[in-house]
């Protein structure tokens, strides 16, 4: 007797795994594949526009020495087991950018600096003025009247510029601090790469996922789905908010709260105000004279943590007891 075969069929259909299609091929083809949609990786992920390069004209194509230096040089910016979402692709003659929640800190536009100048005072026109006069007059006694009153002047300047130096030794180390939490915010990116040029075999979404596979898990692929990315990824939640500019809005505590209203470069004086006394863990003078210190402060249900150095708010953490 003859039987209808099309329900089997239908779920034989069924059963079957959806996968990019090989004739879908090529930079668009992967590009409206991956973009917008979320990846958990396997390993950690340098804070930097560097990335990880993956150089398939190698048997062995990831260069474990070279990734371990950029994740020590940079931080982790997307840590192993994250979800982070794929904001682009770009595919260029030799090399396909796998990038991640940004693409990594340090492209163009990125003010990757961490050292600021300090600014030398000039000499004044009074010390101008007394340079002239010694140069000018013959009297020994007024030659060194204007002699001490040159070296005083001399000497105010010299304090200016330890003044300046100092401020700006300061200011370098809130600048390097403002720079590594945009590392960490910023992304990564693979970089695969070829010699010569991409072997057209490797231009399709299921050649790239198969090229990635030992460095990101795919398997829960999707478009439109809510998870954090990043550092922030669903099932890490963190339990502190780390050397965090906006910390109050990110788990600090409501915005009107004492620990949200806390910045980089406050006084030491305007923290206590805030926090109340705080507890010193350590003290440390470095070469230069830089005087750093650690404090511990307990407001409410929160745990403070800030770094001093010369008495401004460089670092804190904030969470919870």
């Amino acid at each position: 007797m003859f039987r209808p075969t099309h329900g089997l069929a239908l779920l034989t259909l069924l059963a079957v795994p959806v996968l990019p299609s090989r004739a879908q091929s090529g930079p668009a083809a992967i590009n409206a594949y991956f973009t917008g949609k979320q990846v958990v990786l396997k390993i950690d992920m340098p804070g930097s526009q560097k990335g990880v390069d993956l150089r398939f004209n190698k048997a062995t194509p990831m260069d474990w020495k070279e990734y371990s230096s950029r994740v020590k040089q940079f931080g982790a910016a997307v840590r192993k087991g994250d979800t982070a979402r794929v904001t682009n692709i770009v595919v260029k003659k030799d090399m396909i950018e796998f990038q991640l929640d940004g693409g990594g800190f340090g492209t163009f536009g990125d003010d990757t600096t961490t050292t600021v100048a300090a600014k030398a005072v000039e000499k004044s026109d009074y010390e101008k003025q007394l340079e002239q006069q010694i140069s000018d007059t013959t009297d020994e006694d007024k030659k060194r009247s204007l002699q001490r009153d040159l070296d005083r002047e001399r000497a105010r300047r010299a304090r200016e510029n330890a003044a300046n130096q100092r401020a700006a030794q300061v200011a370098s180390q809130l600048k390097a601090q403002q720079v590594a939490e945009k590392r960490m915010q910023g992304g990564s990116r693979f970089n695969l790469r070829w010699s010569g040029s991409i072997p057209a075999d490797q231009l399709t979404p299921e050649a790239v996922m198969q090229l990635l596979a030992e460095y990101i898990d795919f398997s829960g692929l999707q478009a439109g789905a809510s998870a954090p990315s990043g550092n922030g990824a669903a099932g890490s939640a963190p339990t502190a908010v780390q050397n965090n500019a906006v910390a109050g809005a990110s788990g600090g505590g409501d915005a009107g709260s004492p620990t949200a209203q806390l910045k980089r470069g406050m006084k030491i004086e305007e923290v206590s105000s805030l926090l109340g006394q705080g507890r010193q863990l350590s003290e440390s003078t470095s070469t230069d004279g830089l005087k750093t210190q650690v404090f511990e402060y307990l407001p409410g249900d929160r745990q403070v943590q800030v770094t001093y150095v010369d008495g401004l708010v460089v670092r804190f953490s904030i969470s919870s007891r």
